[in-house]
């Protein structure tokens, strides 16, 4: 019976077959991974009359072709918000501010920025993925979903929090 099944009647064309389709989940695995982690350039420089204070900027993000629809900065100088979009509706905010954004303590997860520095990443908070940092300033970096929180990975919101400058 088993061998009518064929478990045990392992031919060359059987092998064959099975070495093309482990090959090619592979593959897709692996092409997936890179498309996933890709980032891209964001070429954005703010006019001067808007930065007045030296707020650091992201120079990659997780999708193409994004956009700054808005950046505003406070009257004092020590806050700012930069809200990203691009033609697929993938929404990005950063806030940049002088005080701690305060989160559930039990929903943070330490995570390290670079060699140096070291965040919090929240997976997700009200259906949003925020990661948070201490440079000079504390910034916050909160992506919206269309589906889930996981369109964007922890390792892309930290490589954009890297290219901060």
């Amino acid at each position: 019976m088993i061998n009518s099944i064929g478990f045990l009647n392992v031919t060359k064309r059987k092998r064959l077959y099975c070495v093309i389709l482990v090959a090619s989940i592979l593959t897709i695995l692996f092409i997936w991974s890179e498309l996933r982690g890709r980032m891209y350039d964001l070429h954005y420089t703010p006019k001067e009359s808007i930065m007045t204070s030296d707020f650091k900027t992201p120079t990659q993000v997780p999708f193409p072709e994004m956009k700054v629809t808005n950046f505003s900065v406070g009257e004092d100088q020590q806050e700012a918000e930069m809200s990203l979009l691009n033609a697929d509706i993938n929404m990005m905010d950063i806030r940049i501010s002088s005080s701690k954004p305060e989160y559930a303590a039990d929903k943070i997860e330490r995570v390290k920025i670079g060699h140096d520095i070291y965040g919090d990443f929240i997976p997700d908070i009200a259906g949003r993925r925020v990661l948070s940092w201490k440079d000079d300033l504390y910034y916050e970096v909160t992506y919206y979903p269309k589906l889930t929180p996981k369109e964007v990975s922890k390792t892309q919101l930290i490589q954009m929090a890297e290219s901060f400058d």
